[in-house]
């Protein structure tokens, strides 16, 4: 399965800045009526009625502009020498407000044409002619008249650019939206339009790497760019980067909640990274928006089959390290799944009548301990009963009736945690340092041995995750593993959560090597096995050293 790819952009028509933009600042009404004045003496003086047109715009009074301007344009045609002064502007214009304010295009393409027969250089109507063309869909008209603004001195403007690459976009010349894209970014970095677009040149192009090193930019400046966020997402899955990929599809389901391709991709991210209860939670949601997605449902199926089975062997692990209240837990995490499930309910039940019992005789000991003075061996006892049952009311209230032999638990707490640390069992050291700690809050020496026990496994974590990295690299899977496990082990102490995506990314692309490996030495076991035997026992013998459960190797 793979995630689902949506690629439609949101690209408005950005408005026109410069010499037409809108809400100037206002002027004094008397400038109106002193060229209402001078029309009033003279009703064909040109001129006047132009800078009537020019002052009405300027007040963004465009219909009054428009009328005025349109009769400035019309009266008095013998008189040359004004008009050839006036008719260009006045048309430019026009062009602006049929444009902008009454959305007439065809009204809007003529004006500026007009405008640019008397006017023939100027950069701005060419551009306003090509925002015309484009939204008329004149495409090739549109290509021409950004072309013209630019060779009239538009050189450094990225949004001629950017609009120029929008028209060609239309006509399929991609090669040459590209360059003009990159043209608008090489003038502002930071031009977010651009950015978007050329993202999804190079997303539909499957140029991952441009992809992601143009939309992360875009997302940087815009963080909640949901088009951004969900083509990352989509390449960052073919990269196998799913914790990028989460960040991505968690950003773009803020802004669209109700997205069911957006839920189901982040689902798949999840399951990757072996998270399934968030992947189950995830697909649940992609499912109720879109109950007839039959690859979802069948991708919650996966997850919440890979769950069960976590659930189940880390139940059986926590019983064997007698941590009954996990292993409750876990299997009740498998009943939320499948309440049915049989294995679960029994070994359910199984762990809770353990605990009952383990709980029982634990707090007895405790109580005769602590009648007996043997502090020590008294808050060890409630400890482990309340470490069995968190809930248990008894133990809690025995760890408080030890709160008066600080001094001594204090001292014993540390001298535990630094016999775990030297015998490797990290957890159990932190454990013991946060005991001290519970007994008394900021106790330095604990505070002092967890700092230095965090230091000491960030090291570790490093040189197991860079010898995993050599040793893949190497093609020595079994030794890459290793490493990527110990690296999870020593994340895991502290929940450094950037430490155990990185194990799980590097386990995650050893064991599909892994897989890949077992599926070509099978492969070769079997031809092999009528003329080679020797030949097919050492392929089949390859695949129980990296898998010794497989059952096609063991058959044969």
């Amino acid at each position: 399965m793979k995630p689902r790819h949506r690629t439609t952009l949101l690209l408005g028509i950005l408005l026109l800045s410069g010499w037409w933009g809108m809400g100037r600042a206002a002027q004094d009404d008397s400038i109106i009526r002193t060229y209402q004045r001078a029309i009033s003496a003279n009703p064909n003086d040109v001129i006047a009625h132009f800078n009537l047109g020019l002052a009405f715009y300027k007040l963004d009074k465009l219909n009054e502009a428009r009328e005025t301007l349109e009769k400035c344009i019309r009266i008095n045609r013998g008189d040359r020498e004004p008009h050839k002064q006036v008719d260009g502007p006045a048309n430019q214009l026009l062009g602006i407000i049929y444009y902008s304010h009454e959305r007439n295009d065809r009204r809007a393409i003529e004006a500026f044409r007009r405008s640019l027969r008397l006017l023939p250089n100027d950069p701005d109507t060419y551009y306003a002619l090509g925002l015309a063309s484009l939204r008329s869909r004149k495409f090739n008209s549109a290509v021409k008249a950004f072309d013209q603004a630019i060779a009239n001195g538009r050189t450094q403007d990225a949004e001629v650019y950017y609009q120029r690459g929008r028209a060609q976009m239309e006509m399929k010349r991609e090669k040459e939206v590209a360059a003009s894209y990159q043209k608008a970014l090489e003038l502002n970095p930071d031009f977010q339009p651009a950015l978007e677009a050329l993202g999804l040149i190079y997303h539909r192009r499957k140029n991952v790497a441009q992809a992601i090193e143009v939309l992360e930019r875009l997302a940087k400046l815009d963080p909640m760019n949901f088009n951004a966020n969900y083509m990352l997402g989509l390449n960052y899955y073919k990269q196998k980067k799913f914790p990028e990929m989460v960040a991505a599809y968690n950003r773009a389901i803020t802004v669209k909640p109700d997205l069911a391709d957006a839920h189901y991709n982040l689902g798949m991210a999840y399951f990757h990274q072996t998270r399934y209860d968030l992947a189950i939670a995830a697909l649940k949601k992609a499912v109720t928006l879109n109950p007839k997605d039959s690859e979802a449902f069948n991708l919650l199926g996966q997850a919440q089959t890979a769950a069960v089975d976590t659930y189940l062997q880390s139940g059986g692990v926590f019983i064997a390290q007698e941590l009954y209240s996990q292993a409750i837990g876990a299997f009740q995490k498998v009943l939320a799944i499948d309440p049915g499930h049989h294995k679960a309910k029994v070994l359910l039940a199984d762990t809770e009548q353990r605990l009952r019992e383990e709980l029982s005789a634990h707090l007895a000991l405790a109580k005769q301990f602590f009648d007996e003075g043997q502090w020590e061996n008294a808050f060890n006892e409630y400890e482990y009963a309340a470490r069995l049952d968190p809930d248990s009311r008894e133990a809690q209230a025995g760890m408080r009736k030890m709160q008066n032999k600080i001094s001594t638990l204090l001292t014993s707490q540390i001298r535990k945690g630094k016999e775990q640390e030297r015998a490797g069992n990290y957890g159990e050291a932190k454990r013991h340092y946060g005991i001290a700690l519970e007994i008394k809050p900021g106790y330095a020496q604990a505070v002092l041995a967890l700092e230095k026990l965090e230091d000491g496994l960030r090291v570790k974590m490093r040189t197991h995750y860079y010898k995993g990295k050599k040793y893949a690299g190497q093609d020595n899977i079994t030794q890459a593993i290793k490493h990527y496990r110990l690296v999870k082990v020593y994340a895991g102490v502290f929940d450094d959560e950037k430490w155990l995506n990185q194990a799980a990314y590097g386990l995650g692309q050893v064991n599909d090597k892994k897989e890949r490996r077992i599926k070509s030495l099978l492969a070769a076991g079997k031809r092999a096995y009528k003329n080679d035997r020797v030949e097919a026992t050492k392929a089949f013998n390859q695949v129980l050293a990296l898998d010794s459960g497989n059952r096609e190797a063991n058959k044969y």
